[in-house]
């Protein structure tokens, strides 16, 4: 895919017109005639999704598919917000994508504006194609899971110690978009508040120690960034998987892709997609599994028990989900995911960890 960055991107539904899309599909399909765009929905949220049919006057074998989904900043005020992430998620599709096969979407178009903050993607439209889109009250096997961790591992092992697609130089330690809203939800005002919701309802008294969590994120931080890092999907959640009728689980939303250790995506991935009794009777296997395929990478895993440690320090991130405002998510999603979060950081003494 071509690395040329276009400015003057589309910032409002109407300019997403013939002339725009054959122009933008063109950049990486060549002899691409788009005469007619119909918006067919639109989702709006943190990044619109603007899903479109396409009426081709010509295209050619295995180019892209009529219903197609537009991705960026059509809000101004969200786009003042986020961004960078829209720029971050255009830069995945345009760098590293390539290199993560069938288990990202497939993408045609992916260009950022940076004087205009602004960042577009068009990929597939995976509701046309059949996708299954995660959610937290959704069940998934083992099977399913471990496929998940199979593929952090390739994405992990292909850019271990920064090497290979992980050499971007737009690669930051750390997500820019997701650590200022960790610091903003550890502002006493904010946490205080949060401590009241039912979303916090599983924390302990250890967890409800708000300078304590706090000194833990800073240490962890800290030692993350000291150490082997590779590319970090950021945010792996059940929100942001999907699957078609193989089962297998894939990945998208990659706004907050970054640099970090691979303990931060598989702590995150791991707590988050299973029920509390189902995983604490597998995390240690499925743990097993992802060290596994993780070596298969050719990656110098470490050993399973320095990896425990750091599986077990991460449950930081995943506390994150119970201070969640509203308009980034549900109420009731984050109470779920907050009790999957704060259950394992107490199962496993997360923030005693953090003192090893």
């Amino acid at each position: 895919m071509t690395t040329q960055r276009i400015e003057g991107l589309p910032t409002a539904l109407e300019q997403l017109t013939p002339e725009w899309l054959t122009g933008a599909l063109s950049q990486r399909c060549g002899d691409v005639e788009v005469r007619g765009v119909e918006i067919t929905d639109v989702i709006w949220g943190t990044a619109t999704k603007v899903f479109v049919g396409a009426d081709y006057a010509r295209r050619g074998n295995g180019e892209p598919p009529e219903a197609l989904c537009v991705k960026g900043g059509f809000d101004d005020a969200m786009r003042s917000v986020a961004g960078l992430g829209y720029r971050v998620e255009a830069r995945f599709y345009r760098d590293l994508a390539p290199a993560f096969g069938d288990s990202v979407p497939r993408c045609w178009y992916a260009h950022e504006d940076e004087p205009g903050n602004q960042g577009l993607v068009i990929i597939d439209d995976l509701r046309a194609a059949g996708a299954t889109f995660g959610r937290p009250q959704a069940t998934y096997t083992v099977d399913q899971v471990a496929g998940g961790l199979e593929a952090l591992a390739a994405w992990h092992g292909e850019s271990w110690d920064r090497t290979g697609v992980g050499g971007f130089e737009w690669l930051t330690v750390g997500s820019q978009l997701f650590r200022p809203v960790v610091q903003g939800f550890l502002r006493p005002e904010h946490w205080d508040e949060y401590m009241t919701r039912e979303q916090t309802r599983s924390f302990d008294a250890e967890l409800r120690d708000r300078e304590r969590v706090a000194t833990a994120v800073d240490r962890l931080w800290e030692r993350d960034d000291a150490g082997v890092l590779s590319i970090s999907h950021g945010d792996p959640h059940t929100g942001n998987v999907y699957s078609f009728d193989d089962g297998a689980l894939r990945f998208l939303d990659w706004q907050t892709t970054c640099l970090a250790p691979w303990a931060d995506d598989v702590a995150y991935f791991l707590v988050g997609v299973l029920d509390v009794e189902e995983r604490r009777a597998r995390e240690q296997e499925l743990l097993g599994h992802y060290l596994a395929a993780l070596s298969a990478t050719g990656a110098p895993a470490p050993g399973f028990d320095d990896a425990w440690l750091a599986y077990r320090q991460h449950h930081l991130h995943g506390l994150m989900f119970a201070l969640c405002p509203p308009e980034m998510q549900p109420p009731e999603v984050c109470t779920l995911m907050g009790d999957r979060y704060a259950t394992a950081a107490i199962d496993h003494e997360t923030l005693a960890a953090m003192a090893a």
